[in-house]
């Protein structure tokens, strides 16, 4: 069957509408955490972490779709509907999968994998119910960007065999302010189409201009938060990276105009959270 025009993409507007980049973007953002801390995780992680995410981010993706149907206004959801039987096949396959390397993971990460279950399906159903209200205190960007980031670090650090020392947390509170400023920066550029479909978000509620003041004050923090973390710690090498990660979200804000077309804010942006990947070549 060939896709409707308006959904007609490149291979990696496949990958991206999978959100598969997106996955791949959670191993090297976890690879960071792994090096950060020094410890080896079990090869079931390695599996059920990307996994998760892609469950989670497609199951946002089906719920939307199924909701909104072929009226949707993103190519992103669209595709979902499109081959909707194809991709649920796909997502209860992976559920299936996920359940199955859950046996081989310390009982630590296990637990803390159900608390980071009952959370995703709390957001889910909240923003479900919530439809197309607008509001400041609900909205999809703070649970998403939550999740991600405690789903990325919580493993490693259940593994940790001391005490998390203050440095380790500011570092966790960068990476959820960058997370936060990629989701805001979406929403800022897909305001329309989330008005026009009634996805709930944040940016609704502020509004735009606000929005990119809030980005910049995500931005400030997470620069006082890198300058405190130097100051307590030699972490010199993963602060370059999270700055380099800031700065490249930072440009798809304000160079507006060309990460506009085409949606390259979405590639760049994405692309942002494989940088973690390069703390391997530090040493």
């Amino acid at each position: 069957m060939l896709m409707p025009t308006s959904i007609r993409h490149t291979f990696y507007s496949i990958i991206q509408h999978l959100s598969l980049d997106v996955t791949l973007g959670s191993i090297c953002s976890a690879s960071f955490v792994v090096h950060l801390l020094g410890i080896k995780m079990p090869l079931s992680w390695w599996v059920i972490l990307p996994l998760s995410v892609w469950l989670i981010y497609t199951a946002d993706h089906l719920l939307d779709a199924f909701r909104l149907k072929d009226q949707a206004h993103t190519p992103r959801h669209l595709f979902h509907y499109t081959y909707f039987p194809s991709i649920l096949g796909v997502w209860i396959t992976g559920s299936l999968l996920a359940l199955v390397c859950t046996y081989f993971l310390p009982f630590s990460i296990i637990q803390f994998g159900c608390i980071m279950a009952g959370l995703t399906v709390l957001h889910l159903s909240l923003v479900t119910i919530i439809g197309n209200k607008v509001s400041w205190l609900l909205h999809k960007e703070l649970g998403v960007g939550f999740i991600y980031s405690a789903g990325v670090w919580g493993g490693p650090m259940m593994m940790f065999p001391m005490k998390i020392q203050a440095p380790i947390f500011l570092l966790f509170a960068q990476f959820f302010l960058l997370a936060m400023i990629n989701l805001f920066i979406f929403s800022i550029y897909e305001y329309d189409t989330d008005e026009q479909d009634g996805h709930t978000s944040f940016i609704r509620a502020i509004g735009l201009s606000n929005a990119k003041i809030g980005v910049g004050i995500f931005a400030v923090l997470h620069i006082g938060l890198g300058i405190l973390s130097l100051y307590l710690s030699a972490f010199f090498p993963y602060q370059l990276i999270l700055h380099m990660m800031l700065l490249l979200l930072i440009l798809t804000l304000t160079c507006d105009k060309w990460f506009g077309q085409k949606e390259r804010y979405r590639l760049w942006g994405d692309a942002a959270f494989l940088l973690p990947v390069l703390i391997w070549l530090w040493n």
